[in-house]
């Protein structure tokens, strides 16, 4: 009986202290409260909080892009050397032959277009398609493309023009030329009209004449 008593005042102590120490450190925190007017904070722990782990996707992306500003940088580093060793490159001007005309001021070919294209419209535009009328609109039309190019012709030119008129709605027409010249100082320059019943196709050729 004796031996029980002693156990049971054993835990009853020491429940008994812990309660006291519990309430001491409580007393302790109001009163250090209660002194300053700022709540306690609880004690932080010294340990460590676990780093987050590097997922494997963003490993991969980053291998990734780091493969390609290597070969970016590569790439660069191989056209700076290529340009560095390229030689240097000496124009040489096309000689004329002796035999060939140089004339100082050669055939506007691409202005002579202009004008020939927006002629062709002008006449045109409102034109039907008549066999018995086409072959004298043909000449005259020729005339006046010539009267047009010969204001920006230069000297010592000599201008042929060609001109064909034909049905749209029966069957496609190619026309094609060929003729023998100095490249050097004769030029060509075409043009091509079209409304709902008729085609023109116009070739002037300016040769030079020496």
């Amino acid at each position: 009986m004796d031996h029980s008593r002693k156990l049971g005042d054993v835990k009853l102590s020491q429940v008994t202290f812990r309660a006291t120490i519990r309430d001491r450190d409580t007393a302790k925190a109001k009163d250090s409260a209660g002194t300053k007017g700022m709540p306690v904070k609880p004690q932080q722990s010294d340990t460590k909080q676990p780093t987050s782990s590097i997922s494997l996707k963003g490993l991969l992306t980053a291998q990734r892009i780091t493969r390609e500003l290597k070969n970016r940088a590569a790439l660069r580093r191989k056209t700076r050397v290529r340009a560095q060793q390229r030689k240097a490159v000496t124009i040489i001007n096309e000689q004329v032959p002796a035999s060939s005309a140089n004339p100082k001021q050669k055939f506007p070919y691409a202005q002579a277009k202009e004008l020939i294209d927006e002629f062709l419209a002008s006449r045109l535009r409102d034109v039907t398609y008549d066999p018995d009328t086409c072959a004298s609109l043909t000449k005259d039309l020729c005339e006046e493309a010539k009267r047009i190019v010969r204001r920006l012709t230069p000297p010592r030119y000599k201008l042929i023009c060609n001109m064909a008129i034909g049905s749209k709605h029966r069957e496609d027409v190619t026309v094609t030329s060929q003729c023998l010249w100095d490249s050097h100082s004769d030029n060509v320059t075409s043009c091509s009209y079209e409304n709902r019943t008729l085609f023109c196709v116009v070739l002037v050729y300016a040769v030079y004449f020496e």
